[in-house]
């Protein structure tokens, strides 16, 4: 049997864009950053099923739910 050589490549990366080029391409955008958190099964679940019957996504609800919180305290 022979060996056979393989390698891994990977090409580099651009220098990241600023948020001003960001904006130009999507105009109107707010900048987004990312939470991970952890939640009951159950209300993974009630989430998930409300959203497919309102026809929303579960960051919508989450944003507004999120938004109206911390606007009314």
């Amino acid at each position: 049997m022979s060996e056979k050589k393989f390698t891994i490549a990977r090409s580099e990366r651009r220098a990241e864009t600023g948020s001003a080029d960001v904006d130009r391409f999507i105009a109107g955008a707010e900048p987004e950053t990312t939470k991970t958190f952890r939640i009951p099964v159950r209300l993974s679940r009630k989430l998930k099923i409300h959203a497919a019957e309102t026809g929303q996504t579960e960051k919508d609800i989450l944003i507004r739910l999120l938004t109206d919180y911390l606007e009314n305290k």
